[in-house]
Order: C-alpha cells, then sequence, then structure tokens
C-alpha cells in the first residue's frame, strides 16, 4: 500500500512490524483457545510451554505491536495508527467470543456468520492496508479505499480457508486434515449445510448434534454429507464474490496508485478458487 501512494516502503515499516505482531498474539492466544496443538507442522506455544507461558507470550507480543507504533513511527503517525490497531485488537476479541459461542449453538446463520470473519479476520487484514496508506500520507478518503479492499480480501482469505479446512489435504494446511469436520466447527461449508432441509441436512444436524469430537468414520459421512450438498461449490462461490470485490477496488484505486503488487497479493493469498 505505501510504495504504491508515495513509493517508499520503508515509511510503513512500523506500521507493517505491530501487525504482524498483533497477528502473532492473535495466533498464540487461538490456538491456545481451540486447543490446537499443531500449527503449520509444528507444536504451538501451549502445546510446548503450557498454557500460562502461552499466554504471556501473546500479551507480550500484543504490548511489542503497540511499543513498535508509539516508538518507533512518526509522532503525527503515531497515534493515528494506534487507533486504528486498538479497533482492529477490538474487532479479533469479538470475532473470537463469537466463534468460541456458537460452538454450542444448534444454528448458525450465514449472515451471523460473516459477521463474526469481518470481525476476526477481516478486519485485520483491513487494518494492515488502511495503516499503509496512513504511513504512505494518504488522505482519510484515500485511506477507506484500501481499508475496503483490505476487508474484501480478508473475507476471501477466511471462507478460502473454511474450504481447505474441509477439503485440502494436511500437506496444504499442516494440520490434521478434515481436522475442523472432526471437531465440528461451524465454518461456512458447515454453516450452510446444517440449514438445508433436505435429508442430508438432517443427517448433518444430527452429527454436529454430537456433544464430541467426530471418529473418523462419521468425519468422512459429514464430508460425504457436504459434497452431496453442494457446500465445495456454494463456499466457493462466497470466496469468489468477495475476490471480484478485492479485485473491482483495485480497479477503481489503479486510476490514482500502483497496485500492480496488490494484484499479485490477491494471487497469492487467495488459493484454490476453483474459477
Amino acid at each position: 500500500m505505501a510504495e504504491g501512494i508515495s513509493g517508499d516502503w520503508r515509511a510503513a515499516v512500523p506500521g507493517a512490524t505491530a501487525i504482524e505482531l498483533v497477528h502473532n498474539f492473535s495466533l498464540i492466544h487461538d490456538d491456545i483457545e481451540d486447543r490446537s496443538e499443531l500449527r503449520r507442522f509444528r507444536k504451538t506455544v501451549w502445546a510446548l510451554r503450557g498454557e500460562a507461558q502461552a499466554i504471556n507470550a501473546g500479551d507480550s507480543m500484543l504490548i511489542v505491536a503497540e511499543q513498535a507504533l508509539v516508538e518507533r513511527a512518526p509522532a503525527e503517525r503515531a497515534l493515528p495508527a494506534l487507533r486504528l490497531l486498538n479497533r482492529s485488537c477490538r474487532g479479533l476479541c469479538e470475532g473470537q467470543y463469537l466463534d468460541l459461542f456458537w460452538e454450542h449453538e444448534t444454528s448458525v446463520t450465514e449472515h451471523q456468520y460473516l459477521e463474526m470473519i469481518e470481525r476476526k479476520t477481516a478486519r485485520l487484514f483491513q487494518t494492515a492496508a488502511e495503516m499503509g496508506a496512513l504511513f504512505a500520507g494518504a488522505d482519510e478518503a484515500t485511506q477507506q479505499q484500501f481499508g475496503s479492499f483490505g476487508s474484501s480480501l480478508g473475507m476471501a482469505f477466511q471462507v478460502i480457508d473454511d474450504l481447505l479446512g474441509a477439503w485440502a489435504p494436511v500437506v496444504d494446511t499442516g494440520k490434521t486434515a478434515e481436522l475442523d469436520i472432526a471437531t465440528r466447527k461451524k465454518t461456512l461449508p458447515a454453516v450452510l449445510g446444517l440449514s438445508s432441509d433436505s435429508p442430508a441436512g438432517s443427517r448433518l444436524r444430527a452429527l454436529y448434534g454430537l456433544d464430541r469430537n467426530l471418529t473418523p468414520p462419521e468425519t468422512a459421512e459429514a464430508i460425504d454429507l457436504l459434497n452431496e450438498l453442494g457446500m465445495r461449490e456454494r463456499t466457493s462461490e462466497v470466496a469468489r464474490r468477495y475476490r471480484d470485490e478485492a479485485v473491482g477496488q483495485l480497479d477503481t484505486l489503479a486510476e490514482r496508485h500502483k497496485v500492480a503488487p496488490l494484484r499479485e497479493l490477491i494471487l497469492s493469498v487467495l488459493p484454490g478458487i476453483p474459477q
């Protein structure tokens, strides 16, 4: 963002540092709450060092992220950037609350689900884009335009992650294949499938209503039901919609800014969307 606006990416380094630290802080805490022992083929922090030290490490990362802005950013940029960062962190916490809360709910609508991932995932993408524009000296309207691009990209990214959580091989995700389904996580394919009035939808609701993780045969059955219901394609349609939104926003921004690297970013972070 910063390079496309001002030609100088170095001005945005404090903001980029803060965003990456917040991202990792959220992952450390997310792994604790989800009881995930692996991330990208490696033991998670809590699995290695225990919950207490993992919480401490995550909290420390959040503090260092704020220090990156307060101590390294130009004075006129530090406070606006900190406001953006804190807005994003609040969204992350709200989204994670909803994600955990809905684990125990029998029904979640598509609208509710999309509202949750806007906070939990897309908000950080939005903040990264807005902050890059801020550090490049862009006006508020331009910052918001780049933020809209980031939000759409983040929405598409999370939907694709949901798709991979049900159908991708372990080599692509770094975690047990079909883990989202085995743990009855209400990702978008599941949310859409559970709302079906068909016999397949009824059976899927029965499996998701169990008070435990699914066995391997049950997980395979749930995947078969999602396939029967056409959930892979429906989820891909949602991802394509948000990807197309992001592309359209870049087309508008391209009238005044260099956006070629951002088009490459779309391709790199949104793999596997069927055309």
